[in-house]
């Protein structure tokens, strides 16, 4: 199984949130209520194109991965993997390529949060590694402390 990531392109923004709206429509309306039009308006105004990333599985798209560099670290903002290609690893295999550029870029932690009642993705990145060091009503926030 070959793994590649790709940068996405200013074009592909539709095909973007539809993934963002499959990986996390569930989570987003039962906490704050799902809302097209602000989701899209967050989407083009808060996240830079240059963080989007497509997911291909043998050349076929199998999800999308968000994330940035800020100061010591990398921050994913979501990782989605399309429901037909979830149980396979890939998104351990992502992870570990995003685990892989931190350390290239001599970062000391990628760090992310997870909505608190996705108790699947959090057991997900505590597997990786990843600490709870916060939470708040909604969210939890996680750290991978890169080994020094």
């Amino acid at each position: 199984m070959e793994i590649k990531i790709e940068p996405v392109l200013l074009s592909d923004f539709e095909e973007v949130f539809a993934a963002v709206k499959r990986g996390l429509f569930d989570h987003v309306d039962a906490v704050f209520g799902w809302d097209d039009q602000f989701q899209r308006h967050r989407l083009k105004t808060q996240y830079q194109t240059d963080w989007f990333h497509w997911l291909y599985v043998d050349n076929k798209r199998a999800g999308l991965l968000c994330f940035k560099p800020y100061g010591n670290a990398l921050h994913v903002h979501f990782l989605v993997i399309e429901a037909s290609y979830q149980g396979r690893q890939i998104g351990a295999t992502v992870m570990t390529m995003v685990h892989d550029q931190a350390i290239t870029e001599i970062k000391q932690q990628v760090t992310l949060s997870s909505f608190k009642r996705n108790l699947r993705a959090i057991s997900f990145y505590e597997s990786l590694g990843y600490e709870v060091v916060d939470t708040d009503d909604s969210f939890v926030s996680l750290v991978w402390k890169v080994a020094s």
